[in-house]
């Protein structure tokens, strides 16, 4: 499963997403956009959504090495985790890259920005 996800009751929504802040920085990335969907769906009259946020970010250097083994890549990029509301918690998750290609170099690449992507949502819910 390309997904992955961990869920916290340690932290509200807003602490989550000033945790996943911390994190995606700690790891040498740069917040590009946020999609903040729950709040939009609140602001058109349903006042108890739950909240749901898009982060999506980037680091340069990993762009370009991930551009140079293969172009067809930039459909994974920028990376995103999402934070959302959920009975169990504050769910926060990601979607990982493939890493069974037939392009050793890009499996390589792709377990790399997996670990950081594991490691930025796992820093986040502790």
């Amino acid at each position: 499963m390309r997904i992955f996800q961990r869920v916290t009751n340690d932290y509200n929504f807003e602490e989550t997403l000033l945790n996943l802040d911390i994190a995606i920085s700690e790891h040498n990335y740069r917040i590009i956009h946020r999609s903040n969907i729950g709040q939009a769906v609140r602001d058109r009259g349903e006042e108890n959504y739950p909240l749901s946020t898009v982060i999506s970010f980037c680091n340069i250097t990993y762009a370009k090495e991930m551009m140079e083994i293969n172009s067809d890549l930039i459909n994974d990029m920028p990376c995103i985790v999402t934070v959302r509301e959920e009975r169990e918690g504050i769910v926060v998750g990601t979607k990982l890259m493939v890493t069974n290609t037939s392009n050793n170099r890009q499996n390589d690449f792709a377990n790399r920005i997996n670990i950081n992507l594991i490691s930025i949502v796992e820093a986040t819910v502790e």
